[in-house]
């Protein structure tokens, strides 16, 4: 009743519930103009990001056809375009042919631009636009549709590449769903480089074996002792002919499918398999005298070390072994990318070895959560984007 009677007063005399009205109504207009700009600013950064993601595409794989004939530029920019062409972007699905530009030309990592007139041609640009898009709520206000224009830059590198992936096979790899996680993630690794197509060869090498206890055909194992590193290398004053040892798992090779079913298949990759401890120094020294003795003229040496603890051999300095080891591939051009693998790794070591050895150290420790398998093969995959050097620079 009191009600009834404030809104008939209201409406006889108080002028106030007639503002309060208007004023309701202006909010409401405002809160709406507020959520239609939203929708379509969520609209705006979705066709962004689809145009993107587009454009990457077709950078890499213009970038890979680049990688395999350096000398056939249309078929890297045909590649680009075919990229770009297969993504969905908006509501429109598809960015037109004609709205994609494709150039060739060089990188110039210092100033971080592209220059389509350099004499060097390791580098592809992709500029697209998506016009004509319609707004949603926008409408309202006159405005009908917009563009979005994306551009991406990805750099192929020349050099083939000799990788010899050495791996930790000690005792410790039990712990945790370590070697699991390695039976799963190695092939990763060796996947993404396949589809590089550059002709560059993998050899997978383990550690850690003193010499004279373990004789793999014995065990029913395909491996090779190495002994060929020369006893200077060894460390000081060390007995060079029972010091620790790499085994060679599987020889420098393009076929990938052995690499895949023979050193890095499941049978293989076993923890403890040599008895050994973790002499993360040998395994450097052994896996960078391999690849020197056995890269190809004009190639590129790269080592991808996996570590889940500390170096321990030899006893009385096997870090600061490992660390004189990496300097002795860095003499040799041998670039090393260092894997931490599990909670146990020595993350500083393996920071330092990459630092000392031109490479990059990636971190699989699980300190940031997620399982190990998981974390292994992003770090796996993350190596194989570094070092094939086919990378989104723009």
């Amino acid at each position: 009743m009191t009600s009834l009677k404030s809104l008939r007063k209201c409406g006889r005399s108080d002028q106030r519930c007639g503002a309060t009205l208007v004023l309701v109504v202006l909010l409401l207009v405002v809160i709406l103009g507020v959520a239609a700009f939203a929708v379509d600013f969520g609209r705006m950064q979705l066709v962004r990001s689809q145009l993107q993601t587009a454009v990457d595409a077709g950078a890499l794989a213009g970038s890979l056809q680049l990688k395999q004939d350096p000398t056939d530029v249309d078929a890297a920019q045909a590649a680009a375009r075919d990229f770009v062409a297969r993504n969905r972007v908006g509501f429109l699905v598809t960015v037109p042919t004609d709205a994609i530009s494709v150039d060739v030309g060089g990188w110039d990592s210092s100033t971080q631009t592209f220059d389509a007139q350099a004499a060097s041609r390791d580098a592809i640009s992709v500029y697209a636009t998506q016009s004509n898009e319609p707004f949603i709520f926008a409408q309202i206000f006159g405005q009908t549709s917009f563009s979005i224009p994306r551009q991406s830059v990805a750099v192929a590198g020349e050099a083939k590449l000799e990788i010899i992936m050495v791996l930790d096979l000690s005792s410790s790899m039990w712990d945790q769903g370590r070697i699991e996680a390695l039976q799963n993630a190695a092939p990763v690794f060796v996947n993404v480089m396949e589809q590089s197509a550059n002709e560059d060869r993998i050899g997978v090498m383990g550690y850690g074996v003193r010499k004279g206890t373990y004789d793999p055909a014995s065990q029913g194992h395909t491996g090779v002792v190495y002994t060929a590193t020369p006893a200077a290398q060894f460390p000081a004053g060390y007995d060079y002919a029972s010091d620790w040892v790499g085994v060679l798992e599987g020889p420098l090779t393009t076929d990938f499918n052995y690499l895949r079913n023979v050193p890095l298949a499941p049978t293989s990759l076993l923890a403890g398999k040599y008895g050994g401890g973790t002499p993360i120094g040998a395994a450097i020294r052994d896996g960078a005298h391999y690849l020197i003795g056995a890269a190809r003229p004009g190639t590129s040496k790269v080592m991808v070390l996996m570590s889940d603890g500390y170096a321990n051999k030899p006893e009385s300095d096997a870090s600061g072994y490992a660390l004189q080891m990496a300097n002795y591939a860095a003499l040799n051009r041998v670039a090393i990318y260092t894997i931490s693998l599990g909670d146990s790794a020595d993350v500083s070591l393996m920071t330092q070895i990459a630092g000392a050895a031109r490479g990059k150290h990636f971190d699989a420790t699980g300190s940031g959560g997620g399982d190990l398998t998981t974390l292994l093969s992003d770090a796996f995959r993350n190596v194989a984007n570094e070092i094939s050097r086919t990378t989104i620079v723009k």
